[in-house]
Parts: structure tokens; C-alpha cells; sequence
């Protein structure tokens, strides 16, 4: 009897221990949730708080929704790299939400990244759609990586103030016709918007030496994890940034900062990150400006200014020296 009772015993613990390890392995199944604003085009990603509830904001995305954009709740069903689309037309990284409406790229005409329809993507931001949830390429394929089907999508309309706002989505220059059939933001190496060149930028006051190496990049710059210490030390501000490659996931780097996890954009350049130095001020709360005449970048923190100023491409700085020496050649 006693022999029954403690194998009885035995096999409610195990039960329970099974159950509470399938119950862990579900709330980890779906780390993220994910709200639609179709009013003001906001796409927003929480994660879990310390209770297990859905209340951490920690992404932003433009979009672009429909009229006939439904509002509800859902569960994604489905994931393609390449769907078929209404109209004739294909999209990229598509998660379907419910129905035939979907999360995907703004549309390309053929299933090529080099036909993307540049005029649509300028209205992400604004109601554009038919029906789907259109976002960039880097913000959808994030949906698509790391949300796994069954992951909760809230749709709605109204005047909701969202706890984040977005990056603004930069235009395309529609009278670029080597580059507008890209999306600008697709990681994809032979995005021809990818290509940038090295730069040496000079750096007032002189006592953080007299430059940095910058690579450039559409309007932006990035700098390596040791100039970035650098130059945010003058203003006070101790920076641990990773410098390991491998750390970086689409275009990605987690840095902490007064135990606070950032996302910060970079470039990953012959095995070197390059940090998107307007990430790195937002993160410290510093003010970074551009003034259009004198083309210098000013950053200020706790009383103290840094003047960076764009100067020779890196290869025009080696190669300049070498074409001289060439002459005294025997």
C-alpha cells in the first residue's frame, strides 16, 4: 500500500515538473507582442516585464496600413521570404497577421530587390496600402527573424499617444535611378544605398588628437568603438562598446548604458564596427547638430562641445604621399 501511494506521489511531482517546464517553454515562446496604431502608421514591439505581462516598449516602426485594414486582435499564421502580393506585385519578409493581410516590404514589381516601387515607399508613414501592414525592409525583416508564428497583433484606430516615436523614414530621391529601386534599408551587400567610403574627420579640441576615422554612409556617419570612447570621454561620458563582429545582427549592436540594454546601428567594415554616431548621442542624451556653412558636426554634453569636420577620403590621405614619393623614384 505504502509502495502505491509513494509511486502515486512520484508521479504527481513528475507531472507537475513536466508541466512547469512546458509552461516555462511557453512563455518563452513568444517574447514579443505587437501593436498597429492604423491612425498615425505606428508599429510598436513590446516584451515581457518582470510579472510576464507585454508592457515594455522597445521598437518603433513607421508603416503604412489600409483603409480596409481590419481592427483586432491576431495571431500570426504564416511566413514567407517572398509573397505574391495583390496587384500583381511581390513583397519581401512577409508575416501574415490574419486573413490575406499581412506585414511585409513595400512592394517590388518583380521578385527582384532591384524593382522596388520607390513612390510607395516615400509614403511609409502615411495610409498607402491595401490592406497590409507595409514597413522598410530592415524594420519588417526584424518582424520576420524574431517574432515566431503565434505572436499577438493588436490593431486599432483612434487618437492613441504610442510610448515610442519612430525613426522619421528618409525619402528616396526619385531622380536617383541608380538607387531608387533598392530599399534603402535592406541588408542585402549589394544594396548599392550600403556603399560608403572611409574618411578622416577632424576633431576640436585638439587634445583628443588631431582626427578619427569615420566611415560615411547616406548622410551618416559611424565611428569605431575605441574613437567613440574617445570623443564622448571629453564630454564626460564613459562608453563600453563591444568591438566584436560577431555581436552585431542586422546592422545591430546591444550596448548597456547606466543599465539601460540599447539597439544601437552600425556597419561592419573588413571586420572592424563602426557605431552610427547620432546613436551614440541620443543614447547619452547629448546634443549633436549640423551646421550647413562650415559642414561641421557639433556635439554638446554637460557644458562641453566637440566640433567634428569632414575631411579626406582615408585613400586619398595614403595614396597621396605614395603618387609623391613615386617621383623621386629611380
Amino acid at each position: 500500500m505504502k509502495k502505491r501511494i509513494f509511486g502515486a506521489l512520484l508521479f504527481c511531482l513528475m507531472l507537475f515538473c513536466f508541466a512547469g517546464t512546458a509552461m516555462a517553454a511557453e512563455k518563452e515562446e513568444h517574447p514579443y507582442y505587437i501593436t498597429v496604431n492604423l491612425t498615425d502608421n505606428i508599429v510598436t514591439v513590446y516584451e515581457k516585464d518582470e510579472a510576464g505581462n507585454y508592457t515594455v516598449p522597445i521598437k518603433a516602426f513607421y508603416c503604412s496600413g489600409g483603409e480596409s485594414t481590419p481592427e483586432g486582435t491576431f495571431q500570426t499564421i504564416e511566413k514567407y521570404e517572398w509573397r505574391a502580393l495583390f496587384g500583381d506585385v511581390w513583397g519581401q519578409y512577409a508575416t501574415r497577421i490574419t486573413g490575406h493581410y499581412l506585414f511585409h516590404s513595400v512592394p517590388y514589381l518583380e521578385k527582384d530587390k532591384t524593382t522596388l516601387e520607390y513612390d510607395e515607399y516615400n509614403k511609409l508613414g502615411s495610409t498607402a496600402s491595401a490592406g497590409c501592414i507595409r514597413l522598410c525592409v530592415k524594420d519588417v525583416k526584424w518582424i520576420y527573424d524574431n517574432c515566431p508564428i503565434g505572436t499577438t497583433v493588436k490593431m486599432y484606430r483612434g487618437n492613441v499617444e504610442e510610448p515610442l516615436q519612430p525613426t522619421p523614414v528618409k525619402k528616396i530621391n526619385t531622380a536617383d535611378l541608380k538607387r531608387r529601386g533598392w530599399d534603402p534599408t535592406d541588408p542585402d551587400p549589394a544594396n548599392p544605398w550600403r556603399k560608403g567610403e572611409l574618411r578622416e574627420m577632424a576633431v576640436q579640441p585638439s587634445l583628443l588628437g588631431s582626427t578619427v576615422q569615420a566611415y560615411h554612409e547616406n548622410n551618416t556617419y559611424y565611428l569605431t568603438a575605441e574613437d567613440g570612447k574617445k570623443m564622448f570621454s571629453h564630454l564626460g561620458v564613459a562608453l563600453s562598446l563591444p568591438e566584436a563582429a560577431g555581436q552585431v545582427v542586422d546592422d545591430e549592436i546591444k550596448v548597456f548604458y547606466e543599465g539601460t540594454e540599447h539597439q544601437l546601428s552600425c556597419r561592419v567594415k573588413e571586420g572592424t564596427v563602426y557605431y552610427k554616431l547620432r546613436d551614440l548621442a541620443t543614447m547619452v542624451g547629448a546634443e549633436m547638430t549640423w551646421n550647413k556653412e562650415t559642414q561641421e558636426i557639433g556635439i554638446s554634453y554637460g557644458g562641453n562641445t566637440i566640433t567634428v569636420s569632414r575631411g579626406p577620403l582615408v585613400r586619398d590621405a595614403v595614396s597621396l604621399p605614395a603618387q609623391i614619393a613615386s617621383l623621386f623614384r629611380v
